[in-house]
C-alpha cells in the first residue's frame, strides 16, 4: 500500500530505505543517506502515511511534523514539494480534515496553524524561527505569543532536522531539546530525527542527551536491497575527477583584490557550452565580487546565462533567479553559471557538469561535491565529462575573520583529506575517513530551559538571550524592508508618514531581505555619520503602537528602511553599500505611496469581535470551545490532560473582567451597553482600552490594568488551596501571555495613594489591593461571590491570614507547577486555554 501512496506523490516508486521508514515499528534517530536519493520525500511521506494510513503506528506517530533546516533557500523548496504531495492526495486543506503545511521564516505569514493544536501539521522553518521558538524566545513575534508555540513546538512532535553540517551550535541544542523533552515529560510522543549524507553521529550525544543502553543511536542507512536498484548504482559509481585549481585564494590585501578577476578567469576557460558550471564560495562578498567579474569578462552580449544565488536576497529577486538558474530543462547555447555560497550547498537539487569549490569543511565539501554529476549522467552517452576543481586558500597568513565562517583548523584538515584523493564520486569517498574538528558551541542546560518557561523580561526590560544556542554569534540574522516616505517634512526625526498618516508596520514576505547582524551594524553606523540619511531607519514597537528609530538591532527584528537609504542592488543582493538604492520601479505602488496607515494595531487588549458579548455568554463560550477541543474527533489527546482544570479555568478566565476599571473602559468605548449586564465585548474596536477607577471622588488612571489577574486571584479566594486550585488560578492568569510566573508593579503604573489606613497599599498591572469584585454569575450553577482582591500573594515567602492559615506566594506556587508538570506541558495546559478563548472571542455575535 505504501509503495502506491508514494507513487501516487512522487511518480516513482519508493527505494527500500523510504519503505523501511514508513513500516518501521520505530523511527530512527538517524538517518544517514546519500545526497540524490530522496531524503525529504521519505521523512514527509513516511509521516504523512503513518499519520493517516496505518492504523497500528499512527498513535504512536506525533501529531506535528516540523522541519528544520539551516536556510531560507532550503525552506522554499522544502515547503512547494511538500504542497504537492499534499495535493497529489487531496490533503491539502486543514479545514476539511487535511494536514497544514506551514512556513515558519523571517518575513512569512505561518497562518494559524497554533489556533488549531488538535490538527495534524506540517511545519517547515529555519533554525532561527524554529529553535528560538522552542526555547521560548521566539524571533520576529509578540512576546505573549511565545509560550503557546513553545507548548506546541515542544509537545506531541517529530523534529526533523535536515543538513545538520550547517547548523552549528543549533545541532547541539537539538539534541539537548530531545534530552530534555525526555526527562521532563511532555504530552503526546516527541521525537528527533537528525538526516544529512555527512552526520557524524557522536555529535548528538550531550550531557542530557546521552547515548542509549545499546551505544548507538538507531540509524536507517543503505542496505543491500537498495544497491539492487540500477539507479541507485549509477549515482553511488558516478565519476568526479576532482584536483587542484591553478587559482588560490593568498592572504594579502593585493592578491585578495586580484582574486576575483583570476578566478573568474579560469571559470569562463574551463565552462563548456549547453552545461552547468557551479561556483560555491564561503561568503557573500566574494561571491558578489566573482559574479560581477564573470559578468564583465563575459560582456553584455554572452549567450552564457550568469546568475548569483546566495542568502542575502529579497525572497522576490531570489525566487526569480532561482526559477531560471535551477531549470535544467531550459538551457540556454552558451550554458550557465551560476555562482553561490552555501545557500546551494545542501539540499538543492541540481546537478552541475563543472564545479569550482572553495576549500571549506569536509562535511561541506561532500555537500558541494553532491551539486556535480548528481544524476550520473556526466561522460555517458555524449555528455561532457565531470570536473570538480577546489580552490585553495591561504590560512597562514589570512587574517581569522576573512575565513569566516570557517576556522583555519578547519580547513586544514580539508586540505590534508583533498590531497589523497582524485575522484569525489560517493564510492570513492566513502572510502575516507575524515576527523573533523569539533567546534566549541554554548551548550543550553536544563536550568537554562528551565529559567526559559518564564517570559517576564527583567526589570529594564531585557531578556534572556537565545542566540547562543541557535547560531554562532556571526551569522545572527535579522530582516529589513524598503518603502518611500516624505523627506522634506520639517519633523526632524522623519517618522515614517504618507498624508500625515504613520505607515503601516505590515511587510510581505517578498520584501524582506535577510542581513547579518554585523553588516546591518557597520550600515548603520554608515547612516547615522550623516545628518541627511541619520532617520532611516525604523523599527516598529508593538506594545505602544509607534515607530521608533533602530539604535541597537537585534537578531529577528524587522526594519524598515527609506529606500534612499541603499544598501541592496537587485542583481548582487544586500551589500550595505548607500550607493545600491532599490529602483522605485521595484517598489509596488503600495510601497511607493506608502501602505495606508494602520488604523488600529489590534492589541491584547483591544476588542476584536464586531458585536457586544456579555461576559456570562463570553465565558460560557469559551468553556465550551474548551469542552469542544477536548471531545475532536480527530484529536486523540494524551489520557493525562487533565481536561477538568483547564475546562474550570475556560469557565472562570475572565471573571475579572467585572472590575469597575474594566467595565468603565468599554463604556467608555460605546456608552450604550447596558448597565444592568457585565460585558466582556464591547463590539466598538477604536484602539486602546483606557482604564481608570473613581475613588473617593477622584479618578485614578489604571495604566497596564490585567483583567486575567483579578481573575485568577478572584477564583484563589474563593477555592480551598490545593495543588488542582493553583494549577487552575495558573491557567486563567495566563490565557493572555502576560501574567505567568511573577506579578509585580509596572514602571508606569499609578500608585494607589497612602492613608493611615493602608500606609503600604500594594498594587501590580493596573490592581489595587482591596480593590472590590462584585458578585458575577457565570452560569451552570457557577457564581463568583462579591470580593475585595488580596494582592498579598505578589509578596515574598508564605503569607499567613487572620485565620492563621499559610498561604504560599504567587511565585512559589507557580514554580511548584512548573517543577510537578514540567515547562513543556505546562506550556501546553496554558495554550489549550487561550485557543479556547481565542475561538469563543472569533465567534462575536454567530452563535
Amino acid at each position: 500500500m505504501f509503495d502506491g501512496f508514494f507513487e501516487k506523490a512522487t511518480g516513482n516508486r519508493p527505494y527500500p530505505f523510504q519503505r523501511r521508514l514508513a513500516l518501521g515499528e520505530r523511527w530512527p534517530e538517524v538517518l544517514h543517506i546519500p545526497t540524490g536519493l530522496g531524503k525529504t520525500a521519505a521523512v514527509i511521506l513516511s509521516w504523512i502515511y503513518r499519520r493517516r494510513y496505518s492504523e497500528t503506528v499512527r498513535s504512536s506517530t506525533p501529531r506535528r511534523l516540523v522541519y528544520c533546516l539551516p536556510m531560507r533557500t532550503l525552506v522554499e523548496q522544502t515547503e512547494s514539494a511538500a504542497r504537492q504531495w499534499l495535493e497529489a492526495h487531496e490533503l491539502s486543506d486543514a479545514s476539511k480534515g487535511g494536514i497544514g503545511l506551514h512556513v515558519l521564516m523571517g518575513g512569512s505569514d505561518d497562518g494559524d496553524w497554533y489556533k488549531h493544536p488538535e490538527r495534524d501539521a506540517i511545519l517547515i522553518g529555519t533554525q532561527d524561527m524554529l529553535l528560538s521558538r522552542a526555547l521560548n524566545r521566539g524571533y520576529g513575534m509578540s512576546r505573549y505569543q511565545w509560550p503557546v508555540q513553545y507548548a506546541l513546538l515542544n509537545n506531541d512532535c517529530l523534529w526533523v532536522l535536515d543538513e545538520t553540517q550547517l547548523m552549528g551550535a543549533g545541532l547541539t541544542t537539538s539534541a539537548q531539546l530531545q534530552g530534555l523533552r525526555d526527562r521532563l515529560q511532555t504530552y503526546g510522543s516527541c521525537q528527533t530525527l537528525w538526516m544529512s549524507a555527512t552526520l557524524r553521529p557522536e555529535s548528538l550525544t550531550t550531557v542530557d542527551h546521552p547515548l542509549p543502553a545499546g551505544g548507538q543511536w538507531r540509524t536507517e542507512t543503505l542496505e543491500e536491497d537498495d544497491f539492487s536498484s540500477k539507479y541507485v548504482q549509477k549515482l553511488m559509481t558516478a565519476a568526479k575527477p576532482l584536483e587542484q585549481a591553478t587559482v588560490t585564494l593568498l592572504g594579502d590585501a593585493k592578491s585578495q583584490k586580484k582574486y576575483p578577476g583570476e578566478l573568474a578567469e579560469l571559470i569562463t576557460a574551463r565552462h563548456q557550452p549547453q552545461t552547468l558550471t557551479l561556483v560555491v564560495l564561503n561568503r557573500v562578498s566574494r561571491a558578489q565580487d566573482v559574479f560581477s567579474a564573470i559578468k564583465k569578462r563575459l560582456g553584455q552580449q554572452a549567450e552564457t546565462d550568469v546568475r548569483l544565488i546566495h542568502s542575502r536576497f529579497r525572497p522576490e529577486d531570489r525566487a526569480e533567479t532561482q526559477r531560471i538558474a535551477l531549470n535544467e530543462k531550459e538551457m540556454p547555447k552558451g550554458g550557465r553559471i551560476l555562482v553561490a555560497t552555501q545557500a546551494i550547498e545542501a539540499g538543492v537539487d541540481l546537478s552541475g557538469t563543472t564545479l569550482f569549490t572553495e576549500l571549506a569543511p569536509w562535511s561541506s565539501l561532500v555537500q558541494r561535491f553532491g551539486r556535480c554529476n548528481r544524476r550520473g549522467d556526466c561522460g555517458i552517452a555524449k555528455m561532457p565529462a565531470a570536473q570538480i576543481d577546489w580552490i585553495d586558500i591561504e590560512t597562514a597568513r589570512t587574517k581569522p575573520n576573512e575565513l569566516l565562517p570557517y576556522t583555519a583548523e578547519e580547513l586544514d584538515l580539508a586540505r590534508q583529506s583533498l590531497k589523497q584523493i582524485s575522484d569525489a564520486g560517493p564510492q570513492s569517498l566513502a572510502e575516507i575517513d575524515v576527523e573533523e574538528i569539533t567546534p566549541l558551541v554554548h551548550v543550553i542546560r536544563r536550568k537554562d530551559v528551565l529559567e526559559l518557561f518564564d517570559t517576564t523580561p527583567d526589570l529594564s526590560g531585557n531578556d534572556l538571550d537565545v542566540s547562543r544556542y541557535i547560531r554562532e554569534t556571526e551569522d545572527k540574522d535579522l530582516q529589513v524592508y524598503w518603502r518611500d516616505w516624505d523627506l522634506t517634512k520639517s519633523n526632524p526625526k522623519r517618522i515614517p508618514e504618507v498624508a500625515g498618516k504613520e505607515l503601516s508596520p505590515e511587510a510581505a514576505r517578498e520584501e524582506l531581505c535577510s542581513v547579518p547582524i554585523a553588516g546591518f551594524a557597520t550600515f548603520l553606523s554608515l547612516l547615522n555619520k550623516e545628518e541627511k540619511t541619520k532617520h532611516l531607519a525604523w523599527i516598529w514597537n508593538p506594545l505602544e503602537g509607534i515607530w521608533e528609530e533602530c539604535r541597537s538591532p537585534r537578531p529577528g527584528q524587522t526594519v524598515l528602511l527609506h529606500r534612499s537609504a541603499g544598501g541592496y542592488d537587485s542583481e548582487l543582493g544586500w551589500t550595505g553599500d548607500l550607493k545600491h538604492r532599490l529602483p522605485a520601479s521595484e517598489l509596488s505602488e503600495d510601497q511607493q505611496a506608502g501602505v495606508e496607515a494602520q488604523a488600529t494595531m489590534v492589541a491584547m487588549d483591544q476588542e476584536e469581535t464586531g458585536a457586544c458579548v456579555s461576559l456570562q455568554r463570553h465565558v460560557l463560550d469559551v468553556k465550551e470551545e474548551a469542552q469542544g477541543l477536548r471531545d475532536a474527533k480527530e484529536a486523540d489527546w494524551d489520557e493525562t490532560i487533565p481536561w477538568s482544570r483547564i475546562i474550570s479555568a475556560a469557565h472562570w478566565h475572565d471573571v475579572g473582567k467585572a472590575h469597575a476599571a474594566f467595565q468603565a473602559a468599554l463604556r467608555g468605548i460605546y456608552p450604550e451597553l447596558e448597565d444592568n449586564e457585565f460585558w466582556a465585548k464591547s463590539g466598538m474596536p477604536s484602539g486602546r482600552i483606557r482604564y481608570a477607577v473613581t475613588e473617593d471622588n477622584q479618578t485614578f488612571s489604571r495604566r497596564g490594568f490585567r483583567h486575567e489577574l483579578v481573575s485568577s486571584l478572584a477564583y484563589l479566594q474563593q477555592h480551598r488551596s490545593s495543588d488542582e486550585t493553583n494549577l487552575i488560578a495558573y491557567l486563567i492568569a495566563a490565557h493572555h501571555g502576560k501574567v505567568r510566573l511573577s506579578i509585580r508593579s509596572m514602571p508606569n503604573e499609578t500608585k494607589p495613594p497612602q492613608s493611615e489606613e493602608k500606609p503600604e497599599r500594594l498594587f501590580a498591572r493596573g490592581i489595587w489591593d482591596g480593590d472590590a469584585l462584585p458578585a458575577i454569575d457565570l452560569g451552570d450553577g457557577e457564581v463568583s461571590e462579591p470580593l475585595s482582591i488580596d494582592l498579598s500573594l505578589m509578596q515574598l515567602g508564605d503569607h499567613v491570614d487572620k485565620d492563621e492559615e499559610v498561604h504560599p506566594s504567587w511565585l512559589s506556587r507557580t514554580l511548584q507547577l512548573r517543577d510537578d508538570y514540567g515547562p513543556f506541558r505546562l506550556a501546553f495546559l496554558e495554550t489549550l486555554v487561550r485557543v479556547a478563548d481565542w475561538r469563543a472571542s472569533a465567534r462575536g455575535d454567530q452563535r
